[in-house]
């Protein structure tokens, strides 16, 4: 077999050429071949080669493919189809069913709409707002409006000429993500604005990152850098810290951005004036299926009750980190959130309604932050926020905890008693839970656990923050840590509780 990918690609029952181009019209204004087009391209933003191949679901299953960079296809014909590997087809296998991604793509062959025409969208779209809480998750999204407005956008030439001249600064915090970091620096790499820098901080990875990274640096424009482990926030700091450009973007390194998110946004940010902006994200399983969509026009006191606005597809104007500062380092989740609140509290966002990112959403990941923290952060993000504290230090100072207490039996014994009663005259709210109501609430209904020695059975869930009353076995790590209650009155156990959740939430041991 010939060892020309083109060639291999070209030559397999699972590419048609025909069904490329109608699926994905901005090929017919590409100067090679379909086949070409999807080895060094298309492959790589997550196109499927024909109706019964999908890439996203090949890669998904062959995580070791997508850590080289090799195009699936190609391995597959290669090596997949002597080794028995399995394929999928497309998601899009209705080729009257174009990829909805296109639509939030310029489209180079169409006219452009009326000046007049194309002002009025821009106009209306910049000037919506939400008439009801936000759905922060979606099973739709309107594909056609994403294309009406990118053609609108598209269209204002003296805001494209100013976009094209702004430098971007990229910020793309990774750790120990070489399987997925390829393709994240490639769809930056890739983008129609090509005037920007991408720094990638390596979080003192301890997989094969490193080697990743030197084998993209052939282009000058990525900046890599390492430091010791330290968190997303002090990760993207370093990243800021190193940032020329006049206008910042962030890019987890799991996910990858359409071709034209850039140049869009900038033009967008140029067209309405503001400061910051951001786009939607079409959200994707772990088998490469739509999960669902974000986006939705903002709404600061709805984003305040909980986060609808994803960091990947968020900018803002470099100077904004002068007034607002950077990521808050004492925080370990919800650091994207917290950002944009003080960034968006006096200043409007801009929302353009076309997908701008392709998430990675696996729930099956426990290395995401979103699945490997207690949920406590929110409330403190949240309290932080709209009471306008600095510090956190300052928002612990003021807040109070929704508290679950579990125990083997019922009813509560006099030490329990005494402790609910303390913590109660001090704000926090309780509620004791026997085996027949340890799992009856949702976990985010009590951001904080106690778990009395008799209630060894217990599971602790990993969105809460779970506090052991009593001795905690060494192996144990579904427990944050432990409070010695014995013999102490309920004031003492009170405060060495309150000072181990403050200790958890700064970054620091209690005294």
């Amino acid at each position: 077999m010939s060892q020309d990918p083109i060639k291999i690609i070209e030559d397999s029952a699972f590419f048609d050429g025909g069904w490329y181009r109608r699926t994905y019209p901005d090929v017919t204004l590409y100067d090679r071949s379909a086949a070409h087009h999807y080895a060094v391209y298309g492959a790589q933003i997550g196109r499927d080669p024909g109706p019964d191949f999908s890439t996203a679901a090949y890669l998904a299953r062959n995580p070791e493919v997508a850590e080289v960079g090799h195009n699936p296809l190609w391995h597959y014909e290669l090596y997949g189809r002597h080794e028995g590997r399995e394929t999928s087809p497309s998601l899009l296998f209705d080729s009257a069913q174009p990829d909805p991604v296109m639509q939030s793509l310029i489209d180079r062959s169409a006219a452009e709409p009326l000046p007049a025409a194309a002002q009025e969208t821009l106009q209306k779209t910049f000037a919506a707002r939400l008439d009801q809480r936000p759905h922060r998750l979606m099973t739709e999204f309107d594909h056609v409006a994403a294309r009406r407005f990118v053609n609108a956008l598209s269209a204002q030439h003296d805001a494209e000429l100013v976009a094209r001249n702004t430098t971007v600064s990229v910020i793309m915090a990774t750790y120990n993500r070489g399987a997925t970091l390829t393709r994240a620096v490639r769809s930056v790499l890739g983008q129609s604005h090509h005037n920007l820098e991408l720094i990638v901080v390596d979080d003192g990875s301890t997989d094969f990152t490193a080697d990743v990274l030197r084998g993209l640096s052939a282009d000058s424009r990525l900046i890599c850098c390492h430091t010791e482990h330290a968190g997303v926030s002090a990760a993207r700091n370093a990243g800021l810290g190193q940032a020329s450009g006049e206008v910042i973007f962030y890019l987890d390194s799991d996910n990858l951005w359409t071709a034209d998110f850039l140049r869009l946004m900038l033009a967008a940010l140029v067209t309405s004036g503001a400061r910051c902006g951001y786009a939607a994200s079409l959200l994707l399983n772990r088998e490469g299926a739509v999960a669902g969509y974000r986006g939705e026009p903002f709404d600061w006191a709805h984003c305040i009750d909980g986060n609808y606005v994803d960091l990947n597809v968020f900018c803002h104007r470099a100077d904004m980190m002068r007034e607002f500062g950077t990521f808050d380092g004492q925080l370990r989740r919800m650091v994207d959130w917290d950002l944009i609140l003080r960034y968006t509290s006096g200043n409007q966002p801009v929302y353009c309604p076309f997908i701008g990112c392709l998430y990675s959403d696996d729930a099956q990941d426990k290395t995401r932050i979103s699945t490997s923290k207690p949920y406590i952060f929110e409330r403190v993000v949240s309290y932080k926020n709209a009471r306008g504290y600095a510090t956190i230090a300052d928002t612990l100072a003021d807040l109070r905890f929704s508290i679950a207490i579990k125990q083997s039996g019922t009813p509560a014994g006099d030490t329990t008693k005494a402790l609910v009663a303390e913590l109660e005259k001090r704000g926090h709210r309780l509620q004791v839970d026997g085996p027949d109501t340890w799992g009856a609430r949702h976990p985010h209904q009590n951001e904080v656990v106690l778990i009395l020695p008799d209630a060894s059975d217990y599971v602790p869930h990993p969105e809460q923050f779970n506090l052991a009353l009593g001795v905690v076995a060494d192996d144990r790590d579904d427990v944050q840590c432990a409070v010695d209650a014995l013999d102490r009155d309920a004031a003492e156990v009170a405060d060495d509780i309150e000072a181990r959740v403050s200790a958890y939430l700064e970054f620091r041991r209690p005294a």
